[in-house]
């Protein structure tokens, strides 16, 4: 796997201890992102997350996007957000150089999207043509 995309799992994962309380929604979520959006099998999803990896952002806006929209999923789907959970996508977002005055309000509108199970596609339509 390219290690970029082995780097961003694995924040996903991140983001499924972000609040020290493992759900089974999570990892599902996790899953199903693994298979999906990275081509995962359940064993290449366990693997990674045990061991140390570089981290390595995405560098395109849309897969930025993508990528913060990935970990808000994530936080949303066992029904509530942790102040850990919401720190955890400020923090990628300012790595990821989006201003920083602006990041409430996209974390936010991400976090709202993934409640309502928006397709990534339309959110990234959304915020590119606003």
């Amino acid at each position: 796997m390219d290690p970029s995309l082995k780097s961003r799992f694995v924040v996903l994962y991140s983001m499924v201890l972000a609040d020290g309380i493992v759900e089974a929604a999570e990892l599902e979520t996790l899953h199903r992102i693994g298979k999906e959006c990275y081509g995962l099998t359940p064993e290449e999803i366990a693997s990674f997350c045990v061991g140390a990896t570089p981290l390595i952002l995405p560098e395109q806006i849309e897969e930025k996007i993508d990528f913060l929209y990935q970990l808000a999923q994530i936080a949303v789907c066992d029904g509530r957000v942790d102040d850990s959970e919401r720190k955890l996508l400020e923090r990628y977002a300012l790595k990821m150089s989006f201003v920083s005055e602006n990041i409430p309000q996209i974390i936010e509108f991400l976090l709202e999207k993934a409640e309502n199970n928006i397709p990534s596609k339309q959110v990234i339509s959304e915020i590119l043509n606003s």
